[in-house]
């Protein structure tokens, strides 16, 4: 069993009941999504819905991550962060290399080809090796992007295990440039939050201005919160928390981190995305705040966030 599930699907938790299942796009189908779609994709304006609906429900099936019944992998993380167009991408452009750790169905990196970055030089990686094919369903590119850049791995496994899996043996140590970890880290506790940042900074290019970047859901009163069923218990029955940073306890996360692998860091990380960060942001950067009723608190906030090689 991957480290990175303790346990099988939570008994109940396929069910279409759950609140975060749901059953008709309306706000997630944005323009830009659609767009991709029609004009990246192929797919014709009239099929779009049908196409989303029957590659969400494949990916239901291979498990229910709250972010699947909401259609999350129509959501652009990457292209909304506040350094995408004028750090991010010319980078790529210029011949960077980028991993999207979690990346579900690959959508950043899609929108990163779509925006004019060179495929060879990106890379996404999940636990599942389904969402390879699957991603290929969703955005009918095997023609754009090389299958080799996938890489199925779990980077909570075991050290045996992760040090020869493929994003260590494929990619190797210290090979890439710009890490990016969208709506991820915050599936875990302190404990695990602190080995995947350990483990994502032994990946991270020797080139100081090496960055990691993303969002995650964050909270102003930082701490370990118990999540909700189904998802409240692992094995043997374990009550499942996640840790919920405010910048200041990112912050600290990180200089653990880099104190632990000896690579200096500058972090930065913001609650709501505030004015002063927003000077690089795309004009269709949204910051609203949607109450997510799998989670526990209403201080749950977007928070983003830098972490850069010095």
């Amino acid at each position: 069993m991957a480290k990175m599930l303790d346990g099988p699907v939570p008994h109940g938790a396929r069910s279409v009941s759950w609140p975060w299942y749901h059953h008709v796009l309306t706000s997630e189908l944005t323009p830009d999504a659609k767009k991709l779609l029609v004009s990246y994709s192929g797919v014709s304006p009239a099929e779009v819905e049908a196409h989303i609906y029957s590659v969400r429900d494949k990916a239901w099936g291979i498990f229910p991550w709250p972010c699947v019944g909401e259609f999350w992998f129509l959501s652009f993380g990457l292209a909304k962060h506040p350094l995408y167009k004028n750090m991010v991408l010319p980078r790529l452009k210029a011949g960077h290399t980028l991993l999207d750790i979690g990346a579900c169905l690959g959508q950043d990196i899609r929108k990163c080809i779509f925006d004019g970055a060179p495929a060879t030089h990106l890379y996404a990686s999940d636990l599942f090796p389904e969402y390879e094919e699957l991603a290929y369903d969703l955005w009918r590119d095997p023609d754009k992007l090389p299958s080799r850049h996938f890489f199925a791995d779990d980077i909570l496994a075991d050290n045996a295990s992760f040090t020869s899996g493929p994003l260590m043996t494929h990619l190797g140590p210290a090979s890439v440039d710009i890490i990016t970890i969208t709506m991820f880290l915050h599936l875990f506790n302190y404990e695990n939050q602190l080995k995947v940042a350990t483990r994502i900074l032994h990946l991270l290019s020797q080139r100081p201005g090496s960055m990691i970047l993303g969002s995650q859901a964050g909270s102003i009163d930082f701490g370990e919160q118990a999540l909700k069923p189904p998802f409240h218990r692992g094995e043997a029955g374990v009550k499942r928390t996640v840790f919920r940073h405010n910048p200041e306890s990112f912050e600290r996360l990180w200089r653990e981190a880099g104190q632990a692998t000896g690579v200096p860091l500058q972090v930065s990380a913001v609650l709501q995305a505030p004015t002063d960060f927003l000077a690089a942001a795309d004009s269709s950067f949204d910051v609203a705040f949607k109450k997510r009723k799998y989670l526990t608190r209403s201080e749950t906030r977007r928070l983003y966030f830098s972490v850069m090689r010095t």
